[in-house]
């Protein structure tokens, strides 16, 4: 499949006039192509994009110009609209959930609301297993160690007043997770990620060592031991000494299929926070859909402010078999980042908080967007 890097123009122009603020919300998926129905999956996105405009309306109709009350109104917006482009998916597309466009989806809920990635969105990240259907790299994994949340292990080692210990703490610290990225995907451009530029600001960080973070390369291992830093993988990396190969420069791809074939339920409540909750009715498979190969992903994701927020959930309702397909059925939870990401937590990013969120949408009525 390849995906133009395509913006909803009018309305990231509305947003921008008005309070600054963009809902990265775009489509990764823009002519539907692969999906069980293409049509349907086009459709509810542009319901989304007619429902977050008149959101916005009502913001600009109901609220002082300039105030902060219309920005966090905005705000509101912004939330519905990401939360329901994933329904799309789980309606029209489920059969590419493991898609490097799906998980991108993902991260920009995650991301510009400044959500704790958890497992409520469906199928995100995928399973480690996952092969047919699925992202040549598991882009979950990899924006759940770039978020990460820095532990406070070096904490008593400061106040040793040793530092020589210090500097080689902080080496684990940071290096770890650019190492379990590196583990999981070596080869990978990882540029819609932002991953050089995190390299850069890990090498930025650590470059004060006076031994060139040496203990990544004589003994990791005391990382784990001595330091309870946690690594993926057999190899562990010094960002100040990569080789000369990495970060990868291979571009992103989907392997050729389908996640699955059979959903395995007639329908799925999903909830995600700020307020979206929809009984969805995923569409029938139809011979012919699937993901074709290559990936075409346009923009990055960057930056470090946001709000914080938890909650939603991904509820199976009714009952429906789960047929034997080549890579699995559909299932009422998502898979949680576990054995490839630093222990499936990321950084709960500072912000407004989850007030302004809940107050906007309960004033325009975005909770059934």
């Amino acid at each position: 499949m390849r995906v133009s890097p395509k913006l909803f123009l009018p309305l990231i122009g509305i947003f921008v006039l008005c309070t600054g603020v963009i809902a990265d919300a775009r489509n990764y998926n823009p002519t539907g192509e692969g999906c069980v129905d293409p049509k349907g999956f086009l459709s509810c996105y542009q319901k989304n994009i007619d429902a977050a405009v008149g959101c916005t309306g009502q913001c600009n109709n109901t609220t002082p110009a300039n105030s902060a009350t219309r920005q966090n109104c905005i705000l509101g917006c912004n939330g519905g609209w990401l939360a329901s482009n994933i329904g799309c998916w789980i309606q029209s597309c489920w059969n590419q959930v493991y898609s490097c466009e799906y998980q991108m989806t993902a991260i920009n809920y995650f991301h510009d609301l400044g959500i704790v990635q958890n497992g409520n969105v469906p199928f995100y990240p995928p399973p480690d297993d996952a092969k047919a259907g699925a992202c040549s790299c598991n882009l979950g994994y990899v924006y759940s160690n770039e978020t990460i949340t820095l532990s406070t292990n070096c904490i008593n080692v400061a106040a040793s007043g040793n530092r020589e210990q210090l500097n080689s703490c902080q080496c684990c610290q940071f290096g770890w997770p650019v190492s379990n990225i590196l583990n999981v995907c070596p080869k990978s451009d990882l540029s819609i990620l932002a991953f050089p530029n995190k390299i850069q600001s890990v090498q930025n960080l650590v470059g004060t060592s006076t031994d060139n973070c040496a203990i990544l390369e004589t003994n990791p291992d005391a990382c784990v031991t001595d330091l309870k830093f946690p690594w993926y993988g057999s190899t562990a990396y010094n960002p100040l000494a990569l080789p000369t190969n990495m970060p990868g420069t291979e571009p992103l791809s989907n392997n050729p299929g389908n996640a699955f074939t059979d959903f395995g339920k007639p329908s799925y409540t999903v909830i995600l926070f700020p307020a979206y909750s929809s009984v969805i009715t995923p569409a029938a498979f139809k011979a012919g859909a699937g993901v074709t190969g290559s990936v075409t992903l346009g923009g990055v994701v960057s930056g470090t402010t946001g709000i914080t927020g938890t909650g939603g959930s991904v509820t199976a309702t009714g009952t429906g078999g789960a047929a034997g397909t080549p890579t699995g059925t559909g299932t009422g939870s998502s898979a949680a980042a576990t054995s490839k990401s630093g222990a499936g937590v990321v950084s709960v990013r500072e912000g407004l908080g989850v007030s302004w969120i809940v107050a906007a949408l309960g004033m325009v009525g975005m909770a059934a967007l």
